[in-house]
Protein backbone atom coordinates (compact mmCIF):
# COMPACT_ATOMS: atom_id res chain seq x y z
CA UNK A 1 0.00 0.00 0.00
CA UNK A 2 1.14 3.59 -1.04
CA UNK A 3 0.80 6.37 1.34
CA UNK A 4 1.05 9.93 1.22
CA UNK A 5 1.95 12.61 4.23
CA UNK A 6 -1.00 15.10 4.53
CA UNK A 7 -2.89 17.42 6.44
CA UNK A 8 -6.31 16.11 6.72
CA UNK A 9 -9.15 18.27 6.79
CA UNK A 10 -11.67 18.07 9.51
CA UNK A 11 -14.21 16.84 6.37
CA UNK A 12 -11.64 14.25 5.31
CA UNK A 13 -11.37 13.41 8.77
CA UNK A 14 -15.03 12.95 8.89
CA UNK A 15 -15.24 10.51 5.82
CA UNK A 16 -12.14 8.32 7.15
CA UNK A 17 -13.30 7.77 10.30
CA UNK A 18 -16.74 6.67 9.36
CA UNK A 19 -15.22 4.18 6.74
CA UNK A 20 -12.38 3.03 9.29
CA UNK A 21 -15.88 1.42 11.40
CA UNK A 22 -17.83 0.32 8.09
CA UNK A 23 -14.30 -1.54 6.24
CA UNK A 24 -14.51 -4.95 8.38
CA UNK A 25 -18.17 -5.34 7.44
CA UNK A 26 -18.82 -3.51 4.17
CA UNK A 27 -18.35 -5.95 1.70
CA UNK A 28 -20.65 -8.23 3.31
CA UNK A 29 -23.35 -5.28 4.05
CA UNK A 30 -23.19 -3.47 0.64
CA UNK A 31 -22.81 -6.43 -1.40
CA UNK A 32 -26.00 -6.18 -3.57
CA UNK A 33 -25.33 -2.52 -3.89
CA UNK A 34 -21.89 -3.19 -4.97
CA UNK A 35 -22.94 -5.40 -7.51
CA UNK A 36 -25.54 -3.40 -9.09
CA UNK A 37 -23.47 -0.04 -9.06
CA UNK A 38 -19.89 -1.59 -10.35
CA UNK A 39 -21.95 -3.40 -13.16
CA UNK A 40 -23.27 -0.28 -14.23
CA UNK A 41 -19.67 0.77 -14.46
CA UNK A 42 -18.16 -2.17 -16.09
CA UNK A 43 -20.28 -1.89 -19.10
CA UNK A 44 -19.19 1.01 -20.21
CA UNK A 45 -15.55 0.35 -19.40
CA UNK A 46 -13.22 -0.92 -22.24
CA UNK A 47 -9.59 -0.34 -21.58
CA UNK A 48 -6.89 -1.82 -23.96
CA UNK A 49 -4.34 -3.82 -22.02
CA UNK A 50 -1.68 -1.33 -21.65
CA UNK A 51 -3.35 1.36 -20.10
CA UNK A 52 -3.44 3.06 -16.48
CA UNK A 53 -6.61 3.06 -14.24
CA UNK A 54 -7.69 4.91 -11.53
CA UNK A 55 -10.08 4.25 -8.76
CA UNK A 56 -10.87 7.65 -6.89
CA UNK A 57 -12.35 6.45 -3.46
CA UNK A 58 -11.82 2.37 -4.21
CA UNK A 59 -13.04 2.04 -0.78
CA UNK A 60 -12.35 -2.20 -0.47
CA UNK A 61 -11.18 -2.65 -4.05
CA UNK A 62 -14.17 -4.02 -5.36
CA UNK A 63 -13.96 -2.19 -8.90
CA UNK A 64 -10.27 -2.62 -9.19
CA UNK A 65 -10.83 -6.69 -8.29
CA UNK A 66 -13.52 -6.87 -11.40
CA UNK A 67 -11.43 -5.24 -13.74
CA UNK A 68 -8.24 -7.20 -13.41
CA UNK A 69 -10.22 -10.19 -13.80
CA UNK A 70 -11.48 -9.11 -16.83
CA UNK A 71 -8.43 -7.08 -17.74
CA UNK A 72 -5.47 -8.60 -16.06
CA UNK A 73 -2.82 -6.61 -18.50
CA UNK A 74 -4.11 -3.73 -17.04
CA UNK A 75 -2.52 -1.68 -13.93
CA UNK A 76 -5.10 -0.25 -11.79
CA UNK A 77 -4.89 1.89 -8.42
CA UNK A 78 -6.82 2.82 -6.16
CA UNK A 79 -7.34 5.41 -3.83
CA UNK A 80 -8.86 6.57 -0.78
CA UNK A 81 -8.90 7.98 2.18
CA UNK A 82 -9.39 5.09 4.77
CA UNK A 83 -6.41 3.13 5.33
CA UNK A 84 -8.96 0.58 6.78
CA UNK A 85 -10.81 0.37 3.67
CA UNK A 86 -7.62 -0.31 2.08
CA UNK A 87 -6.29 -2.74 3.96
CA UNK A 88 -9.33 -4.67 3.35
CA UNK A 89 -8.69 -3.99 -0.39
CA UNK A 90 -5.09 -5.34 0.65
CA UNK A 91 -6.20 -8.85 1.93
CA UNK A 92 -8.08 -9.94 -1.37
CA UNK A 93 -6.29 -12.24 -4.20
CA UNK A 94 -5.80 -9.94 -7.76
CA UNK A 95 -4.49 -10.98 -10.39
CA UNK A 96 -2.62 -8.76 -12.30
CA UNK A 97 -1.24 -4.88 -11.03
CA UNK A 98 -3.33 -3.40 -8.66
CA UNK A 99 -1.93 -0.71 -6.23
CA UNK A 100 -3.50 1.24 -3.02
CA UNK A 101 -3.01 4.58 -2.17
CA UNK A 102 -4.20 6.41 0.73
CA UNK A 103 -4.97 10.08 -0.39
CA UNK A 104 -7.68 12.40 -0.89
CA UNK A 105 -9.82 13.26 -3.55
CA UNK A 106 -9.29 16.70 -4.41
CA UNK A 107 -4.69 16.28 -3.51
CA UNK A 108 -3.97 13.56 -5.64
CA UNK A 109 -0.67 12.19 -5.91
CA UNK A 110 0.14 11.41 -9.03
CA UNK A 111 1.68 13.41 -12.38
CA UNK A 112 -0.36 15.11 -14.80
CA UNK A 113 -1.30 12.98 -17.68
CA UNK A 114 -0.70 9.54 -15.67
CA UNK A 115 -4.26 7.69 -16.76
CA UNK A 116 -6.26 6.43 -19.53
CA UNK A 117 -8.98 5.78 -17.56
CA UNK A 118 -10.41 6.94 -14.43
CA UNK A 119 -13.63 6.15 -12.49
CA UNK A 120 -15.06 7.52 -9.55
CA UNK A 121 -18.35 5.26 -8.53
CA UNK A 122 -20.10 5.74 -5.47
CA UNK A 123 -18.40 8.55 -3.53
CA UNK A 124 -19.07 12.15 -5.37
CA UNK A 125 -21.45 13.39 -2.32
CA UNK A 126 -19.33 12.82 -0.05
CA UNK A 127 -16.67 15.36 -1.86
CA UNK A 128 -16.88 19.25 -0.48
CA UNK A 129 -14.38 20.57 -2.80
CA UNK A 130 -16.07 18.89 -6.07
CA UNK A 131 -15.20 21.14 -8.86
CA UNK A 132 -10.97 20.88 -6.90
CA UNK A 133 -11.49 16.97 -7.56
CA UNK A 134 -12.81 16.86 -10.93
CA UNK A 135 -10.19 19.47 -11.78
CA UNK A 136 -7.22 16.78 -10.30
CA UNK A 137 -9.09 14.12 -12.69
CA UNK A 138 -8.75 16.21 -15.65
CA UNK A 139 -5.33 17.06 -14.80
CA UNK A 140 -4.51 13.30 -14.12
CA UNK A 141 -6.30 12.24 -17.22
CA UNK A 142 -3.94 11.44 -20.82
CA UNK A 143 -5.66 14.05 -24.00
CA UNK A 144 -8.69 11.48 -24.97
CA UNK A 145 -8.31 9.51 -22.04
CA UNK A 146 -12.04 8.64 -20.37
CA UNK A 147 -13.73 9.34 -16.83
CA UNK A 148 -16.61 7.23 -15.76
CA UNK A 149 -18.79 8.88 -12.61
CA UNK A 150 -21.32 6.70 -11.08
CA UNK A 151 -23.35 8.54 -8.21
CA UNK A 152 -26.58 8.94 -6.24
CA UNK A 153 -29.23 11.30 -7.49
CA UNK A 154 -31.03 14.10 -6.60
CA UNK A 155 -33.44 13.83 -9.41
CA UNK A 156 -35.52 10.74 -7.71
CA UNK A 157 -37.60 11.97 -4.82
CA UNK A 158 -36.60 8.80 -2.71
CA UNK A 159 -33.32 9.88 -2.59
CA UNK A 160 -34.26 13.75 -2.15
CA UNK A 161 -35.47 12.09 1.38
CA UNK A 162 -32.30 10.07 2.13
CA UNK A 163 -30.29 13.09 1.27
CA UNK A 164 -32.39 15.27 4.07
CA UNK A 165 -32.03 12.39 6.37
CA UNK A 166 -28.15 12.21 5.83
CA UNK A 167 -27.69 15.70 6.14
CA UNK A 168 -29.04 15.16 10.04
CA UNK A 169 -27.44 12.21 10.61
CA UNK A 170 -24.06 11.77 8.89
CA UNK A 171 -21.39 13.99 8.75
CA UNK A 172 -19.18 12.63 6.29
CA UNK A 173 -22.35 13.31 3.97
CA UNK A 174 -21.73 16.37 1.58
CA UNK A 175 -24.93 16.73 -0.98
CA UNK A 176 -26.26 14.78 -3.90
CA UNK A 177 -26.63 16.16 -7.63
CA UNK A 178 -29.47 16.54 -10.03
CA UNK A 179 -28.21 15.68 -13.50
CA UNK A 180 -28.13 18.79 -14.39
CA UNK A 181 -26.20 19.98 -11.42
CA UNK A 182 -23.63 17.27 -12.14
CA UNK A 183 -23.41 17.83 -15.97
CA UNK A 184 -22.32 21.72 -15.04
CA UNK A 185 -19.76 20.55 -12.60
CA UNK A 186 -18.29 18.31 -15.61
CA UNK A 187 -18.46 21.00 -18.04
CA UNK A 188 -17.51 23.77 -16.17
CA UNK A 189 -13.98 21.49 -15.63
CA UNK A 190 -13.21 21.30 -19.73
CA UNK A 191 -14.66 18.18 -19.91
CA UNK A 192 -16.88 16.29 -22.89
CA UNK A 193 -19.90 14.42 -21.99
CA UNK A 194 -19.73 11.64 -24.33
CA UNK A 195 -22.71 10.03 -22.62
CA UNK A 196 -24.74 10.47 -19.39
CA UNK A 197 -28.08 8.17 -18.08
CA UNK A 198 -30.01 8.11 -14.87
CA UNK A 199 -30.95 4.56 -13.44
CA UNK A 200 -32.82 2.71 -10.35
CA UNK A 201 -30.79 -0.30 -8.43
CA UNK A 202 -34.03 -0.25 -6.05
CA UNK A 203 -37.06 1.64 -4.97
CA UNK A 204 -34.85 3.70 -2.74
CA UNK A 205 -31.25 3.84 -4.53
CA UNK A 206 -31.57 6.02 -8.20
CA UNK A 207 -27.83 6.71 -9.43
CA UNK A 208 -26.82 8.93 -12.65
CA UNK A 209 -23.93 7.60 -14.80
CA UNK A 210 -21.71 9.99 -16.95
CA UNK A 211 -19.40 8.85 -19.55
CA UNK A 212 -16.98 11.64 -20.36
CA UNK A 213 -13.80 12.80 -21.85
CA UNK A 214 -10.80 15.21 -21.92
CA UNK A 215 -10.63 16.41 -24.89
CA UNK A 216 -7.53 16.35 -26.98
Amino acid sequence: MIRMNRQSTSTAESVRRSYDRLAEDYDRRWNAYVDATLEVVLQVTCPNQSERVLDVACGTGALGERIAKRWPAVQVIGVDVSSAMLRQASTKVIAGETHWCQAESDRLPFHEDSFDLIICANSFHFFRNPSTTLTEVHRLLRPGGSFILVDWCDDYLSCKLCSLWLRLFDPAFHRMYSTNACKSLLTGTNFEIVDSTRFRISWLWGLMRFVCRRPR
